[in-house]
């Protein structure tokens, strides 16, 4: 064994805060702890360029509205929880009640920080626009009207302003001192007596092996997005067309996971109904986000499933309950074809097209070309897509009020929590509030023989298909399509449990009969080798949980056709977890509120 990491190492790098991941959370999370204290040294690694990377590269919604100063720190009772955007009521118990009471409490808390760095936010006048959003349908920016001819209030609504949000968040990172990592994946997180003391890394462009030792790390590498694959393109494009962004391949999920932290809910897969043919809600000007859907007799989904909606069936896409509806084993979409008419729509909801595909991440421009451009009359067919883990639930379990995994000074945020959107903005910025004073004073941890070997054993791993030789030889992308196609064939959307055992085996075989020849002869092939192996484990994972919940929640993002009913008595509030034990998956069934 080397006697110094830098025996083991192409660089060494110490900081006070390591943030993994510079999407939305890990750049708000920076620039909030150098606002705190100019003096703290804030390291972020991210796989792509910082500007561009994570989910919400142009407009992300700051959907729990309103975001008014004085909500902070105002009393949340169990009742705001329960009935809370994504509460308790609409996530049917998959909510930490004292996580979210302390994020209800602290919503406000980006706002003044992202108009500081020039975030545009208000009107001009000063307030709040908010469109109407999520009431009867899903139609953004339609009114609904109670019977008094009076507008209902939104379940919730959108800021329409922040189209440039990302840009503004990776400009300020590169002014205030943030020292970027851009294009370095992380491999592994280092332990010291159950405390994250750092993590390895690989630059992808030129197999620079780094390790950085961090007083404290936050792992904000989005969801689980390459899971499943994109059913309406041919190989290998298809691997990477999703609705998420496709660097976020789950490797933040599997390396907090190693280092002992748990993960949870993950059978909690998450959909979205799209044009057919394109990957994203808004890619052709339908499936039910502004036009509405309907079937080969002309019937309106909406109209003839008022109640269908997302507060009756939960979850955080309502337009895929009216895909299901009148139920999953009856479901409109499986024996007719549904189409969304762009003529049949008014001026104002072709207007919040061209506002989408103009803020949200650039690819939505590009896909409504696809489909014809934004004045293509034609219907669009609609259909859904599964796009992985991580928005209905599903990811690292946070263990106490600090947003901390079960590994000290291991921190975790936005969708590798299972919690998008706007609660990232907030958690960012408590996160980053508390490691500002968790480093001050602190050492960093020493270089003992166990680190070492930890370091050690994740170089060995990760070098070893570079230039391998072997009489036959994997490509990391043949490996991916095919186990995207155990997941589609053997665990989806419709659950069976003789199938999912079935899929579970195939991992199994693959791992170990394919992984040991799995073969890269650059840095770009390696980061796919990587890539695969860890999305591999998400897949286990996965299927093992899938097959644990035996009941149906939250409609089409827990179905098991067996158990098609929902199970309180046995399983509210309740989740699947996996943390590893002796080197192997161990899954439980844990409460979500303890006290």
């Amino acid at each position: 064994m080397a006697k110094k990491i830098e025996d083991l190492t192409n660089s060494v790098y110490e900081t006070d805060f390591l943030i993994v991941g510079g999407g939305i959370v890990g750049t708000l999370a920076s620039i909030r702890a150098k606002k705190n204290d100019p003096n703290i040294d804030v390291l972020i690694i991210d796989k792509a360029k910082i500007e561009w990377s994570g989910d919400g590269v142009g407009l992300d919604n700051f959907n729990q509205v309103p975001l008014r100063k004085e909500d902070i720190g105002r009393d949340v009772s169990d009742e705001d929880v329960k009935t809370a955007v994504f509460g308790g009521n609409r996530m049917q118990g998959l909510v930490d009640n004292k996580l979210y009471a302390k994020q209800i409490k602290n919503n406000y808390i980006s706002q003044p920080l992202l108009e500081e760095i020039g975030v545009r936010i208000r009107e001009d006048d000063g307030t709040l626009y908010v469109l109407q959003a999520y009431k009867r349908g899903t139609n953004w920016g339609r009114i609904v009207y109670d019977e008094n001819g009076e507008p209902e209030k939104p379940l919730f609504g959108s800021f329409s302003r922040v189209s440039d949000l990302k840009m503004k968040l990776g400009n300020a990172v590169r002014k205030n001192g943030t020292r970027l990592l851009e294009r370095t994946m992380l491999t592994s997180i280092v332990t010291k007596d159950g405390v994250a003391v750092g993590a390895t890394a690989i630059n992808t462009r030129t197999n620079e092996f780094i390790y950085i030792r961090a007083k404290a790390t936050l792992v904000s590498t989005g969801c689980a997005a390459r899971l499943y694959p994109f059913m309406s393109g041919p190989y290998p494009n298809n691997q990477f067309y999703n609705l998420k962004n496709t660097v976020n391949h789950g490797g933040g999920h599997i390396c907090a996971l190693n280092a002992g932290a748990k993960l949870y809910s993950m059978e909690m897969g998450n959909f979205y109904n799209v044009t057919k043919g394109i990957n994203h809600s808004s890619g052709g000007g339908g499936c039910n986000w502004y036009f509405r859907m309907y079937n080969s007799k002309g019937e309106s989904l909406e109209d003839k499933y008022a109640d269908f909606n997302v507060t009756k069936t939960g979850g955080k896409i309502p337009g895929l309950n009216y895909l299901f509806a009148p139920d999953m084993q009856n479901a409109e979409i499986l024996h007719d074809v549904i189409l969304s008419y762009k003529d049949k729509a008014d001026p104002d909801t072709i207007a919040a097209v061209y506002m989408t595909a103009a803020t949200e991440p650039t690819k939505a421009l590009k896909m409504h070309k696809l489909a014809g451009g934004l004045t293509n009359e034609l219907p669009s067919e609609c259909t859904w897509i599964y796009t992985g883990i991580g928005m209905s639930g599903g990811g690292v379990y946070r263990e106490n009020e600090f947003s901390e995994t079960g590994v000290k000074n291991l921190f975790a945020a936005g969708t590798v929590t299972g919690n998008g959107g706007s609660p990232g903005f907030t958690w960012s910025c408590l996160i980053a509030d508390h490691v500002t004073e968790l480093v001050k004073g602190k050492s960093q941890a020493s270089d003992d023989a166990d680190i070492l070997k930890q370091v050690e054993e994740a170089r060995q791993w990760v070098f070893a298909p570079l230039n391998r030789k072997a009489d036959y030889t994997v490509f990391p992308l043949e490996l991916e399509d095919y186990v995207k196609g155990i997941t589609h064939n053997y665990v989806g959307l419709y659950k069976y449990t003789s199938k999912m055992q079935r899929g579970v085996e195939l991992l199994k075989r693959a791992r170990e009969g394919c992984v040991p020849l799995l073969t890269a002869s650059n840095p770009h092939e390696l980061m796919r080798a990587i890539e695969v192996q860890q999305i591999i484990d998400v897949a286990e994972v996965h299927t093992q949980s899938s097959i644990m919940r035996d009941e149906s929640r939250l409609g089409q993002v827990h179905y098991r056709v067996e158990y098609p009913a929902i199970n309180d008595e046995k399983w509210f509030g309740k989740m699947v977890t996996v943390k590893k034990a002796g080197g192997e998956n161990v899954y439980d069934i844990e409460k979500f509120n303890k006290d």
